[in-house]
């Protein structure tokens, strides 16, 4: 939500973080699977009323915890600019960043509520620098290459470049990876191609427990919680992915090298099919 000086409070819609690992969220998404336009409503309107109440100035987030009955429980209010806040930036086509400054500057909110709709799905990976078959332990070192992500619906903020280090001083954050899609199963395929183009050379990542994750049935289906790696074994099948994804490179190593042989072959016997040019002017 934001609030200015000037007393006016909307709210901008709803984020869905329920993927975690020890409350630390993994991927967030928008709109959230598990909230209509009667619940945004409803629950939009209690956030604002709680900003009007302590004359809160500036963006903020409302966190709310959802239980299996629907019904939903206030945790807290986060006075600040989440890590998430590409993702509603780009179902509202807002610049929160410039909202927020223009804020403080005492500027009104040049927009109502009314003024504010969804504009298709949004998700965004946080790109770790952690080993997920050591338990997330933390890889650090230099990265000598790497490559961006980039496209229609696609945006990357990273500090990441070829020759720079990730130092093991400072949080593990790398890169929030974010694609908009006008469908869910479009923002979702394209946050796997991006997944597929992102090289990060020189430390681990967890970049393959996402594609994972977005494969699975259940993150289709937005059937999300808190303890949703365990609840549906990710892990499990991430190692069973890389297995998979090993065998298939062997395959496509083996069938590369036998076409290649057959090639090679075929060269060699039409090469020595062909009549030499000196036997034809000797004769």
């Amino acid at each position: 939500m934001a609030r200015d000086t000037h007393g006016n409070t909307v709210h901008i819609f709803e984020r869905e973080c329920s993927i975690q690992r020890r409350n630390q969220k993994l991927i967030e998404q928008t709109p959230s699977p598990v909230v209509d336009e009667e619940i945004r409503a409803r629950v939009g309107e209690l956030v604002c009323k709680a900003a009007d109440a302590v004359d809160y100035t500036n963006l903020g987030t409302a966190e709310f915890l959802r239980a299996d009955n629907g019904e939903f429980y206030f945790l807290e209010i986060n006075a600040r600019l989440q890590v998430e806040h590409p993702i509603t930036e780009y179902v509202s086509g807002l610049d929160l960043v410039k909202l927020q400054i223009d804020i403080a500057n005492g500027e009104p909110i040049p927009f109502k509520q009314k003024d504010l709709k969804m504009n298709g799905y949004a998700i965004e990976c946080r790109i770790n620098a952690e080993d997920t078959f050591l338990d997330f332990a933390p890889s650090t070192g230099p990265v000598p290459d790497v490559t961006i992500p980039s496209g229609p619906g696609v945006r990357c903020d990273t500090y990441l470049y070829p020759g720079c280090t990730v130092s093991p001083f400072y949080d593990s954050l790398m890169a929030k990876l974010i694609t908009w899609g006008q469908t869910f199963e479009e923002s979702r395929l394209r946050m796997l191609n991006a997944l597929n183009d992102f090289y990060i050379q020189g430390v681990e990542t967890s970049i393959p427990l996402y594609k994972t994750i977005l494969k699975t049935e259940e993150y289709k289906k937005g059937e999300l919680s808190t303890d949703f790696l365990k609840r549906y074994g990710i892990l499990d099948k991430l190692t069973a992915d890389i297995k998979k994804d090993k065998n298939a490179n062997k395959e496509a190593a083996l069938a590369a090298a036998v076409i290649h042989s057959e090639y090679f072959k075929s060269r060699v016997k039409s090469s020595s099919e062909e009549s030499s040019r000196w036997k034809s002017q000797l004769d």
